[in-house]
């Protein structure tokens, strides 16, 4: 299983172990955070990283300039500051990634855009769920769960903000301020015993992302750009609010022809046909 930090630290200490830092000295850096300045012994007793490596992790630290050593007998150390930090680390990636555009624009034969991408792994799913919605332009709609549709909140807030439409369904509870919100309020729990979580996303009618949302490192899902599959993503996440609105007894119209304006006019092309006039 993979799991999800549970605290603001451990989501902390997890992204400084995705930029680079092994796990001592990720613990290490947060432990300074939170008491400087300290020497190696007090940070030996908080940070759990074991004595024989303080020194040596510290020194690592003060190389890749995250620490400074303000004091000797003993020797104190600070932490650098938590924007400088990013800032730090957003240079440095900014650096990476031109440096790998280069290299790859080098290179023979470039690979076409695959119109279709497996996904593996659930923090893949949400990092693709995030990209598609920062990625959209006009509107993004999702069918999710609880879990979920939490883990992807800021984002879709941020969609909401910058003027895009956004449609949300959900069998369970939907956080608050994620747009336009069509919701059974069923809780996750009950429902967890007969359906598996999944995640249907579409951004702007152009690409979708589409699978089962099981936290572990083994969940699939497809980001895809198919306009066969893109439609079919549409087409049930609008199955489902048409149903939510029958048995509520809600007008779900207008949000279903915003979704559809570029599929086929299916209703007008049905009530003009002379079959159903016999």
């Amino acid at each position: 299983m993979e799991a999800t930090p549970s605290s603001p630290r451990d989501r902390a200490e997890e992204a400084l172990c995705s930029l680079g830092l092994n796990r001592s000295a990720a613990r290490l850096y947060l432990a300074l955070m939170e008491r400087h300045p300290a020497t190696g012994y007090e940070l030996a007793a908080r940070s759990g990283v074991p004595r024989a490596a303080i020194y040596h992790t510290l020194n690592t630290l003060e190389k890749e300039g995250l620490v400074s050593r303000i004091q000797d007998n003993p020797a104190r150390y600070e932490p650098l500051a938590p924007d400088r930090l990013v800032e730090l680390f957003s240079a440095r990636m900014k650096r990476h990634i031109e440096e790998l555009r280069a290299g790859l624009e080098n290179m023979a034969r470039p690979v076409a855009p695959a119109g279709t991408w497996n996904v593996v792994g659930y923090e893949r799913l949400l990092e693709q769920a995030r990209l598609l919605i920062a990625g959209s332009r006009r509107f993004v709609a999702v069918s999710g769960w609880q879990r979920e549709l939490l883990a992807l909140q800021a984002d879709l807030r941020q969609a909401v903000q910058d003027g895009r439409e956004v449609i949300v369904f959900s069998f369970t509870p939907v956080p608050a301020d994620c747009g336009r919100v069509f919701s059974y309020d069923i809780p996750e729990d009950e429902l967890e015993r007969h359906w598996p979580h999944k995640l249907i996303l579409v951004a702007d009618g152009a690409a979708a992302l589409m699978g089962n949302a099981s936290p572990d490192t083994e969940n699939r899902a497809v980001l895809t750009r198919e306009n066969a599959l893109v439609e079919m993503a549409v087409s049930n996440i609008v199955m489902d609010l048409t149903l939510w609105g029958q048995r509520f007894h809600q007008d779900t119209a207008p949000v279903v022809s915003a979704l559809t304006t570029w599929l086929a006019p299916v209703e007008q092309l049905a009530s003009s046909s002379a079959r159903l006039d016999s």
